[in-house]
């Protein structure tokens, strides 16, 4: 019982204590006073950059889409001027910005700036994320860190992490630098050559993903990065097969990345066969882009989908939600596929077949909308065989399907998303 009574005289001590009316103070100044002056401290970090910011932005909580390079320059009449590696190096944008308080300190970007949005833009201006998500970004942004060399942020809602350091040199130049390493190094596979090891690295928007096996499991490793002018910049170091990697630096004229300032770790661009990249991406139709033999059909299928008070918004060759080989395809609110299946021959030549098969909104637009004529079209259950072509087997920017016995019946395909195809 002594040591209860013991615990129970501290107590009433400490209550005796506050009930007293001395107290010390544990801080000089009020806690709004705190905050002004911590705002006051990071808007003067923020606008005191001459040049301006770069800013290493990875907008998505994970880092699924990899980062991007912004330019950010903070005025002191709250205004802050954007461009981006997305953009044109001589677009900038202004808009209005503020640092408040709000559960910590928030630098906000208040008014829509089309350059610095695009990130956290719901309506999915990349083609990306699906409309609704986009890349996830964000605009209200918690300030970690603030210092004259760097500024660490936290996106609010989705959490994303963005870098800014200072900006040396000339905005546009820097960009169109970017812009041009980004298309020297544009490879749409690769393999990391390390230890005696071949390990086939896969390419996703910005990431790259390294499957090798250990102990006879399959293990990936996957690693977000942000173009530079030289290579590759991870967003944080990954262990592959033991050995720790933080980036890849690029030999143009070798056509090789290295890593760790050691030549024996050797990132070797991979060009698969033409018709190879046409299965292993999505490729969008437009209409102008299809041959007068074949639009008819695409027509009817349009035609079914403003039946149904609709436009097609997209369609393209590619692998569906489910992991298939499909035609898919959005129709007003409705996305659905038609699955098919497809033999390579050679390099350059593929046959198409549609497998009578698809998802619920595919079969119901097949049988109800005319879309057995687009299947038609590419190629019925029979099969259609395709010579392809392209303008760069390294990176091409469109693929020609011909057909191998009627030149007449082509369409051209592109890498990129082509919204309202039948206004293209």
């Amino acid at each position: 019982m002594k040591k209860i009574y013991y615990l129970l005289y501290l107590a009433t001590a400490v209550l005796f204590a506050a009930c007293t009316n001395e107290e010390d103070d544990l801080f000089d100044t009020s806690s709004a006073l705190r905050a002004d002056e911590a705002i006051e401290a990071d808007l003067k970090i923020l606008t005191d950059a001459a040049n301006g910011w770069l800013m290493e932005y990875y907008p998505e909580a994970q880092q699924s889409y990899g980062g991007y390079n912004v330019l950010l320059k903070f005025g002191t009449d709250g205004k802050v001027t954007a461009a981006s590696e997305l953009y044109d190096g001589s677009d900038m944008v202004t808009s209005l910005y503020s640092v408040k308080q709000s559960a910590g300190i928030v630098l906000s970007f208040d008014t829509y700036n089309e350059i610095f949005h695009f990130f956290s833009d719901p309506g999915d201006p990349a083609g990306v994320g699906g409309n609704g998500y986009g890349l996830e970004g964000d605009y209200d942004f918690l300030i970690l860190e603030a210092t004259a060399e760097k500024v660490t942020l936290k996106g609010k809602k989705a959490g994303g992490v963005a870098m800014l350091t200072p900006m040396k040199g000339d905005w546009e130049e820097y960009i169109t630098e970017l812009q041009n390493a980004e298309e020297e190094m544009s490879f749409q596979k690769l393999q990391l050559e390390m230890n005696g090891k071949v390990i086939p690295v896969s390419i996703s928007f910005r990431t790259l993903t390294f499957t090798y096996t250990v102990e006879e499991n399959s293990t990936s490793i996957v690693a977000s990065y942000i173009q530079t002018p030289n290579g590759y910049k991870f967003y944080e170091p990954i262990e592959v097969d033991g050995t720790t990697l933080s980036g890849f630096i690029f030999d143009s004229e070798a056509e090789i990345f290295t890593a760790n300032d050691d030549n024996s770790i050797k990132l070797v661009p991979v060009i698969p066969s033409l018709n190879e990249q046409f299965v292993s991406g999505n490729w969008y139709f437009a209409y102008s882009e299809i041959s007068s033999a074949l639009q008819p059909y695409f027509a009817m299928g349009a035609n079914g989908s403003a039946s149904e008070g609709e436009q097609i918004l997209y369609m393209y060759m590619g692998t569906s939600n489910d992991g298939t080989y499909s035609f898919n395809f959005r129709s007003g609110g409705y996305i659905g596929y038609l699955t098919y299946t497809y033999v390579l021959t050679g390099e350059d030549e593929i046959t198409l077949s549609f497998a009578l098969q698809g998802d619920n909104n595919g079969s119901y637009y097949y049988s109800s909308c005319n879309y057995n004529y687009i299947t038609t079209a590419i190629g019925s259950s029979a099969g259609a065989t395709y010579k392809l072509t392209t303008d760069n087997l390294k990176s091409p920017s469109f693929i020609t399907l011909t057909s191998t016995t009627n030149p007449a019946r082509y369409f051209t395909l592109y890498p990129n998303l082509i919204a309202y195809p039948f206004t293209k």
